[in-house]
């Protein structure tokens, strides 16, 4: 982990997940806050709980692809939450801790075995998880270099459907237009007798789990 600390703010304000639209809010990365599901055709939108959360069940593995493919944390410091790494991996820490997924104990479940990162030849970043199902790799990084990597998608039930490639671009750009900065996540699961990364391992056949946008 990086150790250095940063002052300056990011927070997540939007996250489309499972073809439904979220709205994050709260005070930098403080765990203060809520994440309202939100409908632009009918201009309403419905506080999320924290039982809610477990049927929103893509909203649910975005937030923590957010927390586990990460090299950052986030700390108190004399009252004040901040980051201890990169401000945008600290925004998504903060937007799981909203409905109380905790970093520290998804790191407990899923320990880290391996870490791929970004490079200038390849844009995103993987991280290699141990589960009781297995393994599971989670990946991140601009959409037009996660989507190409993914066939299916999550619907808000988590079942898994085609990926809709066009529709997933338009709220890209969508979240690009209100001047935010646009991480999409996925995963996949892998053999559980695989320990770390390799380039291989990212040539297809990823999930898509949702954007976060990020300002």
């Amino acid at each position: 982990m990086n150790s250095q600390q940063h002052n300056s703010n990011s927070s997540v304000t939007e996250i489309y997940a499972g073809r439904q639209h979220y709205q994050v809010e709260g005070l930098d990365y403080s765990p203060e806050g809520y994440i309202l599901n939100v409908s632009p055709q009918e201009s309403k939108c419905w506080l999320l709980n924290i039982t809610e959360l477990y049927s929103h069940i893509a909203l649910r593995e975005c937030l923590i692809a957010g927390i586990l493919c990460n090299n950052s944390g986030l700390k108190n410091h004399q009252g004040r939450w901040i980051v201890i790494g990169n401000p945008l991996e600290g925004a998504s820490i903060a937007a799981a801790s909203k409905v109380r997924l905790c970093q520290s104990s998804w790191q407990q479940l899923m320990p880290k075995l391996d870490t791929f990162s970004c490079t200038s030849e390849f844009h995103y970043m993987a991280t290699l998880h141990s589960n009781i199902e297995g393994k599971t790799i989670y990946l991140k990084g601009a959409p037009k270099t996660i989507l190409p990597l993914t066939q299916k998608m999550l619907d808000a039930n988590g079942n898994l459907i085609d990926l809709d490639r066009e529709l997933v671009a338009r709220e890209t750009e969508s979240m690009l237009e209100d001047s935010l900065q646009v991480v999409a996540f996925a995963k996949k699961q892998v053999s559980a007798k695989k320990t770390w990364l390799e380039r291989a391992d990212f040539e297809s056949e990823f999930v898509f789990l949702g954007l976060q946008g990020i300002n």
